[in-house]
């Protein structure tokens, strides 16, 4: 493979079983690369050329050549996970397997992580309210909360894992990405983010089905609306790689989904040193479920639907339209708030959760 590199070896890890044909150790640390339009965006807006490109280039060109290498960057790193996933399926990358350390017999749970601690000390105010929202409808679910500190009683990560997550270039929300596939994968259950609201009890959306995660819908009513909330995520256009809510998953332990995708990532940590999208694991996720895993693809459901009411959180509370949005989805996708608006949807929240 023209992206295979020697490089230093790296010791077995505790608690994770390995198989492999193969040492990762010969895989480039820079495997994934960047489109040409990326660089040259990332160029321009590294200081001291930012202040200029801003200067000099009217708004509207701007955001159109953003978008447009941010199209071709989402590509180019599509085009990079389908050789990852050639190396994986050929057996040139480790197959891992992390080991339960808890036994929770049939419990259903509920998984969600702060990594500063989950005490209400530690947590901003938008935050305690969605989780004081995840008590209120757990219904027969335990809720287990984790953060830096005791991660470890429920899994051995290996110890790349910690050592990349202090590397400046790997953000917490891409380790909160590894961290929800190893527990699902391992334990099964529900991830939720902890900016998820719930406003009533969590729907039973694995029947046939080994995960569920919601999905870019093509009859998705608004999408014009949908594009103008958030550019980066939100867009039919073929082109567009990311198609899927990640902040929510549903999954069965060992569901082949959710396993590969945790191996990919375990792999694309042990072996990489620079993340190329913020979205990199939807771009997987994508890559796979159009290809080798479309097999085990769970229904489509509408990821607009979580996202009705925070697209709504800032304006004047109207309570037929609240009802008409709690009745289309329970879960809803929020996001970190500082400051609100009297009369708004959030203050009705704070005051009535």
């Amino acid at each position: 493979m023209k992206k295979l590199l020697k490089l230093n070896g790296i010791k077995r890890m505790p608690g994770v079983a390995e198989n492999s044909n193969f040492e990762s150790s010969n895989i480039s640390p820079h495997f994934f690369s960047d489109s040409e339009a990326y660089k040259q965006l990332k160029e321009k807006k590294r200081k001291p050329y930012r202040y200029l490109y801003n200067l000099t280039t009217p708004r509207v060109k701007r955001k159109a050549f953003e978008k447009k290498a941010d199209l071709e960057q989402q590509n180019q790193v599509a085009k990079c996970w389908a050789e990852f996933i050639e190396l994986y399926y050929s057996g040139k990358l480790q197959k891992l397997s992390l080991q339960p350390k808890k036994k929770f017999k049939d419990e259903k749970i509920i998984w969600q992580y702060w990594g500063q601690g989950t005490s209400e000390d530690k947590l901003p105010p938008s935050v305690q309210l969605y989780f004081r929202s995840v008590d209120k409808y757990a219904a027969d679910y335990k809720v287990i909360r984790l953060d830096d500190s005791n991660i470890h009683e429920y899994l051995d990560l290996p110890d790349f894992v910690w050592h990349k997550k202090i590397t400046p270039g790997f953000r917490p929300a891409f380790f909160a990405d590894l961290l929800r596939l190893a527990l699902l994968d391992v334990y099964g259950g529900v991830w939720l983010d902890a900016t998820i609201y719930l406003t009533d009890t969590l729907p039973n959306v694995l029947q046939d089905n080994g995960f569920f995660m919601y999905q870019r819908a093509t009859d998705a009513e608004n999408k014009i609306q949908w594009v103008n909330f958030n550019k980066s995520y939100f867009s039919w256009d073929e082109q567009h790689k990311i198609n899927v809510l990640n902040s929510i998953i549903f999954a069965k332990k060992n569901d082949p989904v959710i396993h590969t995708c945790l191996d990919l990532i375990l792999n694309f940590w042990r072996t990489q040193e620079y993340i190329p999208h913020y979205f990199f694991f939807q771009i997987l996720f994508d890559t796979l479920i159009k290809g080798d895993l479309a097999q085990y693809q769970c229904p489509i459901v509408d990821d607009t639907l979580p996202h009705l009411l925070p697209a709504a959180l800032h304006t004047p509370y109207n309570e037929a339209d609240y009802q008409k949005i709690i009745s289309q989805s329970s879960i809803h996708k929020m996001s970190y708030v500082k400051d609100f608006k009297p009369g708004s949807y959030y203050e009705y929240l704070l005051q009535n959760t």
